[in-house]
């Protein structure tokens, strides 16, 4: 029951809302991806945002939204855009002093969703696909 363990260790429902709050918030306010979410409700983007995270982190909630691809294609994000996300998450994270190893498992599993995400999953912003040698 580690899983159950992330979302208890977190804090629970009430923590995970606060987080989620605050994290949709900065999206929607975002001055590079904002613009993505301006068609989107933002009241039902946390409430999805917070179903999938739940769900993720062990907690008993079901998730209701679209599979993640489906919800995700027809929108064309980058790979850039994909990486300004997580960085949004991972510093509302920080801000909310979530555990280290509740932060890694979320970070780790946003990042196992790229593909199903964006078609450009290696672009030069993610930091794991860095061209050292110069060459492609």
């Amino acid at each position: 029951m580690q899983e159950q363990a992330l979302f208890d260790r977190l804090g629970g429902e009430a923590a995970l809302r606060a987080i989620i709050d605050r994290f949709v918030d900065r999206l929607f306010d975002d001055l590079m991806i904002g613009y993505l979410f301006r068609a989107a409700d933002r009241e039902r983007v946390k409430a999805k945002e917070y179903e999938f995270a739940a769900r993720h982190l062990g907690g008993p909630v079901a998730y209701t939204g679209r599979p993640i691809r489906e919800a995700h294609r027809a929108h064309r994000i980058t790979g850039g855009q994909f990486m300004r996300r997580l960085q949004i998450l991972k510093e509302t994270l920080a801000s909310f002093h979530v555990p280290q190893e509740v932060s890694e498992a979320w970070i780790a599993h946003t990042l196992s969703l790229q593909a199903e995400i964006t078609d450009n999953a290696l672009d030069q912003c993610d930091p794991r696909h860095s061209n050292r040698s110069g060459s492609a």
